[in-house]
């Protein structure tokens, strides 16, 4: 199953891509004109995410949806992302997608393999942190929505 909400961010965001990839949602890297971003946002259903309070306002004015995001500190966003548009917080390996194309992975044995650009992940030591990060952006969710942590 393919997640449903496409993304689109500005090149202030890049840090930002990879962990919506990771957690299965198609996400666009833009570094092109703030224009031509909300025009290709409206072309492909995608929700601009974005520091830029020009394409802000740009992108309301033109019915696109959009996010200002205020922190750059990836538990804080992912847990704003998620209050505005419902993403789930939750990894799932059969609907993850590669972190550098955005392509969707094929998974076999606890192991992950792009076909499109040909690299392979798997579940190393760099886990603990992805995990950590994740949980952190649960616990805020969680918090701005009145429950305990």
């Amino acid at each position: 199953m393919i997640r449903e909400k496409k993304f689109l961010l500005d090149s202030m965001l890049g840090s930002l891509v990879t962990w919506l990839r990771i957690l299965g949602y198609d996400t666009e890297y833009w570094k092109g004109e703030d224009r031509k971003m909300v025009e290709v946002a409206k072309k492909d259903c995608r929700i601009i995410l974005t520091k830029d309070r020009e394409v802000v306002r740009f992108a309301e004015r033109n019915g696109i949806p959009v996010l200002d995001l205020t922190s750059l500190e990836i538990p804080e966003a992912l847990a704003t992302i998620a209050e505005t548009f419902g993403i789930s917080l939750e990894f799932d390996g059969r609907k993850t997608r590669c972190p550098l194309c955005n392509t969707s992975l094929r998974s076999s044995d606890s192991r992950w393999f792009c076909e499109e650009c040909g690299k392979e992940y798997w579940i190393g030591s760099h886990w603990a942190d992805i995990s950590r990060k994740l949980s952190e952006a649960k616990r805020i969710l969680l918090e701005r929505k009145g429950g305990q942590p």
